[in-house]
């Protein structure tokens, strides 16, 4: 396998209001960069860097009024703080420093909530780390990471709703989880810790990384309107000049209901 002095990333971020919402609840962190407007949209190119130690998030925001916004930029100000800290970490102390800084952001979030008297707010987070020939994903909600091999696509995510629980155990039937309202009912998400125990991301094992890999986090603006054959198809397509606008275009073109907010990095 080629090692990482051999390996390059460049991704590209876009966020979109859509067509329904009038504000956008998303945020994103690219490598250091945070959507410096999300209610005008966001794009952010990260050209071609070798791989060294990089973080790339999505965030998609929930609340009445602006608080789903505020949220998802705590989320994305408080990585920035924590961002050193996950990179230095070693691996068999990643999960506790990741586990740091969701905690932080919980924290933060309830503390804005209980300021506020605004009853409820919280965002999710899909996050994968680069460190050397490895990608490290962690989430927390319903935003996704997805992994285009070079042959297939694969979701590193489950979703984690009350749809999705109750299709676990047996109680909604794959099409039943997929039109009920309960697809939308997140059972965990930063800012559901009111009693300050600590929240952790769940952790899915590490990826060993290969040239024509392409990796995908978004919120559900897009999966909510593009199926996974739908992904698919722009993601493996090699005559794509932009594959995250692509994304959010066919997302918008599917009627755009919600926020949608993707980073598309790819492994050169």
């Amino acid at each position: 396998m080629l090692r990482s002095g051999h390996l390059y990333i460049q991704a590209h971020a876009v966020s979109d209001q859509g067509k329904v919402r009038t504000n956008n609840e998303d945020n994103f962190f690219a490598d250091g960069i945070v959507n410096p407007d999300p209610q005008n949209g966001g794009d952010i190119t990260i050209d071609k860097i070798k791989v060294s130690s990089h973080i790339f998030a999505v965030c998609d925001g929930m609340g009445g009024e602006s608080y789903g916004e505020d949220a998802s930029a705590l989320a994305v100000e408080t990585l920035k703080n924590h961002c050193q800290n996950i990179k230095k970490s070693k691996v068999n102390r990643l999960n506790q420093a990741v586990g740091d800084y969701t905690t932080d952001v919980n924290n933060r979030i309830c503390d804005m909530i209980a300021e506020r008297k605004c009853g409820n707010s919280g965002t999710t987070l899909a996050m994968l780390l680069f460190r050397n020939d490895h990608a490290y994903p962690f989430y927390i909600g319903d935003s996704r990471i997805y992994l285009y091999d070079g042959f297939d696509l694969y979701a590193l995510t489950k979703d984690q709703t009350l749809a999705a629980a109750m299709l676990q155990n047996g109680v909604y039937t794959p099409e039943q989880a997929e039109m009920s309202y309960d697809r939308n009912k997140l059972i965990h998400f930063l800012g559901e810790d009111k009693d300050g125990k600590g929240l952790t991301a769940t952790a899915q094992p590490p990826i060993a990384l290969k040239k024509g890999m392409r990796f995908l986090l978004c919120s559900d603006g897009l999966t909510d309107m593009c199926s996974d054959l739908t992904l698919y198809e722009i993601l493996s397509d090699p005559d794509q000049d932009d594959y995250a606008q692509s994304l959010v275009d066919m997302a918008i073109e599917a009627g755009g209901t919600d926020n949608i907010t993707v980073i598309v990095i790819e492994v050169l």
